[in-house]
């Protein structure tokens, strides 16, 4: 039985930071959450160097500040959550228009397919956030453009996270399903300017949202 190689240290740094990554943008590690290196090298079964090299690129990408000599989740103000969601308005609605132009046939099929077999009545906020977020990033995927796609993962700093879909209420559940299939329709018919328009309107649902239920 062939035995996997040890990963070298790099790859191991890597995989912790994109799991604490992916713990803060879900919203699974919350604002003002605490990080102790120690339990993280016990929780992910690592040494306390590739942990703390991953807490120092999340520092670099502002997702945690250092307190009282401890890292803590970064909490953004209102202000923040605002200028973030004008980028992301931008990268999500010029995704849309550019998977109408670029996306091939099966792209587009899985779109729908994934889109059409999602949960009817979401039992968890969680499961609403998680179908959000695939979707998005299967709209971004299918503008084919590799570039495009790391500039689009790197302004992931205030997604749809678990949180945010927590603020939803059933109104507004129907009213972003509706805008997923209207954004899905546009980019079968290859028509840009409706799918980038709606793209917008649904980040712009989202920051509404955030901006009256802030607490």
């Amino acid at each position: 039985m062939a035995i996997d190689p040890v990963p070298p240290p790099e790859s191991r740094s890597e995989g912790v930071y994109r799991t604490l990554r992916e713990d803060i943008l879900s919203g699974r590690l919350r604002p003002r959450d605490h990080l102790v290196e120690v339990d993280i090298a016990e929780r992910l079964h690592v040494s306390r160097t590739p942990v703390r090299e991953s807490l120092q690129r999340l520092a670099a990408d502002g997702l945690i500040v250092s307190h009282r000599r401890r890292w803590v989740v970064y909490e953004h103000t209102l202000a923040e959550i605002a200028d973030i969601y004008e980028v992301r308005m931008a990268l999500e609605g010029y995704a849309a228009r550019l998977a109408c132009q670029r996306a091939t046939q099966e792209q587009v099929e899985q779109l729908h397919l994934f889109f059409h077999t999602r949960p009817r009545h979401y039992q968890r906020f969680a499961a609403f956030a998680d179908v959000n977020s695939r979707l998005h990033a299967m709209i971004t995927d299918a503008a084919n453009n590799p570039y495009f796609q790391r500039l689009a993962d790197g302004h992931r700093f205030y997604t749809f996270n678990h949180q945010v879909a927590a603020r939803y209420d059933d109104a507004d559940i129907t009213e972003s399903d509706t805008q997923h299939g209207l954004i899905l329709d546009a980019i079968a018919q290859r028509d840009p300017d409706a799918a980038e328009r709606v793209a917008r309107e649904h980040v712009q649902l989202a920051l509404r949202v955030i901006m009256e239920r802030h607490h």
